[in-house]
């Protein structure tokens, strides 16, 4: 039953590393910068699908009226979304070399070493209490994240410019909802000026969501605890004797 166990986690480990590292490389695709209709606003997204800069054309008063610029903000980082969605469904179609040997067959190679017996009844006992509560951990875990999904997606988090003549509002999920503008500021506010205040802002939303929203529910579950042990199975192994 142990070894059944143990291996059940390892085959679990190297088919989500497999995932993770297809995923990986096709999120290290890069998308296609993404613009508004009127072609006023252009935004580049990061590797994670995050903004990472918002450029205003020079022109973009004779396209767009103020009132309109935050929507156009809005629409140009959807389009940028939607274009690196594109990309990475491309790029996760494509093969993905194997990891190592050396890597890949490690745990496995360690965890094959329990068969000789030389660990202790009560240490192998002990080893697969613990692999239980980390079972235990990603069911617990998985309720409650779920429990408290919608909420935490459908919150909002806004974030300023120093001297908010900017504010983004994003989703817990790190959804665009909202882009405003200090009226005032905007009627003179030179187009490098408002690239930068942009870009200060989306970052202190960013900050926001990452600090309240969805990545911080799962790190306070349980399941972050069985996330932390899944990502350093050796470390687990180590705990009984089983690698060295």
């Amino acid at each position: 039953m142990f070894d059944d166990r143990m291996r059940a986690l390892a085959g679990l480990r190297d088919e989500g590393e497999a995932l993770r590292r297809r995923a990986w490389s096709a999120a290290k695709v890069p998308g296609e910068p993404g613009s508004d209709a009127t072609g006023s606003v252009t935004v580049t997204l990061d590797e994670h699908g995050r903004v990472a800069n918002v450029a205003v054309a020079a022109y973009w008063r004779s396209r767009l009226a103020d009132e309109h610029l935050g929507g156009a903000v809005v629409e140009a980082v959807r389009d940028a979304a939607m274009r690196r969605l594109n990309a990475w469904g491309e790029a996760y179609a494509e093969p993905v070399s194997p990891e190592p040997v050396s890597s890949a067959a490690g745990l496995q190679q360690r965890l094959d070493s329990i068969d000789s017996a030389t660990l202790p009844a009560a240490e192998r006992e002990a080893a697969l209490m613990a692999l239980l509560e980390v079972v235990e951990s990603i069911e617990q875990g998985l309720d409650e994240v779920t429990s408290r999904l919608d909420q935490t997606l459908n919150a909002t988090h806004t974030g300023h410019s120093p001297h908010r003549e900017v504010t983004v509002e994003l989703t817990g999920g790190g959804d665009v909802t909202s882009v405003r503008f200090d009226r005032r500021w905007l009627r003179d506010a030179h187009d490098a000026n408002l690239t930068r205040q942009l870009t200060t802002a989306f970052r202190a939303a960013y900050e926001q969501v990452a600090a309240n929203g969805v990545p911080r529910l799962i790190a306070d579950s349980p399941l972050g605890h069985a996330q932390t042990v899944m990502r350093d199975p050796f470390g687990f192994a180590r705990r009984f004797g089983l690698a060295g």
